[in-house]
């Protein structure tokens, strides 16, 4: 089975891809442009090439708590939606409250990102660089990684 975890943004978005619980493939996608319409199918062309290219089952989106979905958020998660439906695919939403209940050891940023690297060494050169940086980067890529991981521990997805 193979699930696509995104962490949804207007100016950044963190994408995994993962194939029968192996993490195969993982990004940070910058949108560096103001809000437009034109950003908005940009964004939303970005998911679905995921979509096609890994053809993907099941959708798990993160996203961010009510007081911080922007009209722009609002309307990226409409199109997408229906991205997603007009796909097949399976949908779940999750929020960083919804992962710090599933894993009660993550109480921040950092936690989050050295607990997805323990799970997937493959990601360690990338929390090394994150740890440097003054400004986090990668932070929405180790949070689609790690909503993808918790989709597929699920009794209800597994293969």
């Amino acid at each position: 089975m193979v699930v696509l975890g995104i962490s949804i943004g207007t100016r950044s978005s963190g994408i995994a891809i993962l194939e029968d619980k192996r993490l195969v493939s993982w990004n940070t996608i910058s949108f560096k442009s103001i809000w437009s319409e034109r950003k908005s199918e940009q964004i939303i062309g970005k998911y679905e090439a995921y979509l096609k290219t890994h053809k993907v089952r099941v959708v798990v989106l993160k996203i961010p708590r009510v007081s911080h979905r922007t009209e722009a958020i609002l309307s990226l998660l409409k199109k997408l939606q229906s991205i997603i439906a007009y796909h097949g695919c399976m949908v779940e939403y999750t929020t960083q409250a919804d992962i710090k209940t599933a894993i009660p050891e993550i109480r921040n940023g950092r936690d989050l990102i050295n607990h997805t690297a323990e799970l997937y060494p493959q990601l360690v050169p990338t929390l090394h660089r994150e740890l440097v940086n003054k400004n986090s980067y990668h932070d929405k890529m180790f949070e689609a990684v790690l909503v993808a991981h918790l989709i597929q521990q699920k009794d209800s997805f597994s293969p």
